[in-house]
């Protein structure tokens, strides 16, 4: 027990506190807890020893909120306070830890992240919490989003000194034995930050002193990989032939800052404090230099994003633009009438979300699609970022020879018939991908040499992204930049999408924008969105039309028959 207390009440590695028995003040220790520190002297009674939570990235691995009934200021209602929020925790399938605090007249309840998670976010979710339960949070650890110059952060004792001890709310708040408890990923938390209506992004943070970098660029920096760290570092790409002066490193770390929609007084502080890095101090005292440099950079951005439309300049134009292209519009049908029927289809520049819950079937979905289209001639492309080629193949397969019994003794004749099948026609094109510049890279490579019209990206949650910290600001990103995508090469985008497991606690199959996992901004950004949903107990599917941007919605509920022995859809 002793040895997983340590495990999970972890913190700063490189300092720790002591407080011996009568003494007023912790006294702190410029080295990292030991094992001996706690069973030999902490658990005996010797030594009290605490650890600061915040590690100098300002990140944790544990964070609580503090309930106390204290003479100076009494809170007589501070048990109940605590029980409504471990069993809130609780309902959100989080596995909280109550913790009597050494005095006895209080507690903390505890959670423990399988990840160094930043501070702010924490901070954020705790609050969150108390804006549904009204609690009123007085002290959550740790108490700052950020360590302040040379400061240490939160101390909090070690559990089992004087009258600490672990108990369980459900059982009339008994003593019980600590043994562990479920890790929180930092996807979930901000996946429950949204529940709960807040957007997991870093706070504003103030303008720091002279010199020093801000934490939010600081944050990006911590990826060694990233473009942004290689701009800082001066690492150029392969084959790199361009301008190497320091005024060019400047201008490059500016438009990756710009590109992250970093705030222009936060991108100017992290040039000057990348000019003093690099001694470069005679730039800073060149009247208007790094406001030179950030307006080079947007307008460079600007142009990587994509062109400004130009072909409406009135509203007069605009209704001209409109109705020039009425008739004239091409919709990317499913081949299953009852939907077509619902919405006509996605048409070129759109993004439609295939959204559902693991093995509801939209990878299913989004291949006969493509397969429906590619069989009326139309280009398509299926990006994967799940699915190897062998299991790709195995789903077309299965479409027409659903019984696995025949395929090892008929190998032959399976392929001639597939080969027939698409004949003259034009079967999708099919590439795995890992991370958002190779969807941008392949649809761009497809749609100029192969005229590929029809995309199919499965799934964003897989996809990486090299310049984002965090998977709210990645996903965000990925859905942006595939929005892009589909804009600037006049293709439709199918983005599958994984949704919220919350829809699973729901009496009835109902689905929100917001049920779309790990950014709002994805509801933002799509111009249709699906949610599927499939009975487990009989073939029965349903798809929700949640948004329709372009076109019209003539149900909202479309209802199919699902064959999974053959990947098929009916209906």
């Amino acid at each position: 027990m002793q040895d997983e207390i340590l495990e999970y009440f972890v913190g700063r590695s490189d300092n720790c506190a002591t407080q011996s028995p009568g003494s007023k003040g912790f006294k702190r220790l410029e080295r990292g807890l030991t094992s001996n520190d706690y069973n030999t002297l902490h658990l005996t009674g010797l030594k009290c020893f605490g650890f600061y939570l915040m590690r100098e990235d300002n990140t944790v691995r544990c964070s609580c909120v503090d309930f106390d009934n204290h003479p100076e200021h009494p809170d007589p209602e501070w048990k109940d306070k605590a029980e409504r929020t471990y069993f809130f925790l609780q309902e959100l399938d989080l596995s909280p830890v109550m913790e009597m605090s050494q005095s006895g007249s209080g507690c903390h309840c505890w959670l423990f992240f399988e990840e160094w998670i930043p501070a702010w976010l924490i901070r954020k979710f705790w609050k969150a919490v108390d804006s549904k339960l009204k609690v009123g949070y007085d002290e959550i650890y740790p108490r700052q989003d950020f360590l302040k110059g040379k400061g240490v952060g939160s101390l909090l004792r070690l559990p089992y000194w004087n009258k600490s001890r672990f108990v369980d709310p459900e059982e009339d708040w008994d003593t019980v034995d600590f043994d562990g408890a479920r890790y929180v990923s930092r996807s979930e938390l901000e996946e429950l930050c949204i529940q709960l209506g807040v957007s997991p992004t870093p706070p504003a943070e103030k303008k720091g002193e002279d010199g020093e970098l801000p934490h939010t660029v600081e944050a990006l920096l911590d990826n060694p990989d990233s473009v942004l760290s290689r701009r800082w570092n001066k690492i150029p790409d392969k084959d790199f032939k361009g301008d190497d002066s320091g005024s060019a490193w400047a201008y490059y770390i500016a438009c990756e800052l710009v590109y992250q929609r970093i705030h222009t007084d936060v991108i100017r502080q992290a040039l000057e404090a990348w000019c003093r890095k690099e001694g470069d101090h005679h730039r800073l005292e060149q009247e208007g230099w790094i406001d030179t440099v950030i307006n080079s950079a947007y307008e460079k951005i600007s142009e990587r994003l994509g062109p400004e439309s130009v072909e409406a300049e009135t509203l007069v134009d605009c209704a001209q633009s409109f109705l020039d292209r009425v008739g004239r519009d091409y919709y990317y049908s499913s081949g299953l009438p009852a939907l077509d029927h619902a919405i006509d289809g996605i048409g070129a520049g759109e993004v439609g979300i295939l959204a559902a819950r693991p093995g509801h079937g939209k990878s299913a979905l989004s291949i006969q699609w493509a397969i429906h289209q590619g069989l009326l001639g139309v280009n398509c492309l299926i990006l994967n970022a799940e699915m190897s080629a062998k299991e790709i193949g195995k789903r077309v397969v299965m479409q027409d020879f659903p019984d696995e019994g025949v395929w090892e003794q008929h190998k032959a004749e399976i392929m001639r018939q597939v080969q027939e099948k698409w004949n003259g026609k034009n079967p999708p094109y099919y590439r795995s991908v890992g991370t958002i510049d190779d969807v941008e890279r392949n649809i761009k490579e497809f749609a100029e040499r192969k005229m590929v019209q029809l995309v199919v990206v499965d799934y964003v949650q897989l996809l990486r992204s090299s310049s984002s910290n965090g998977r709210y600001e990645t996903v965000t990103e990925i859905s942006q930049r595939i929005k892009g995508a589909a804009r600037d090469n006049e293709v439709a985008i199918l983005a599958l999408c994984q949704v919220s497991r919350e829809v699973e606690r729901r009496d009835n199959i109902e689905f929100q924008g917001s049920d779309l996992r790990e950014s709002g901004q994805l509801e933002q950004d799509a111009d249709l969105i699906l949610f599927c949903w499939n009975h487990a107990d009989s073939n029965n599917y349903e798809v929700h039309v949640a948004k329709r941007r372009n076109g019209p919605i003539r149900k909202s509920k479309v209802y199919l028959r699902f064959e999974p022995e053959e990947q098929r859809f009916y209906g």
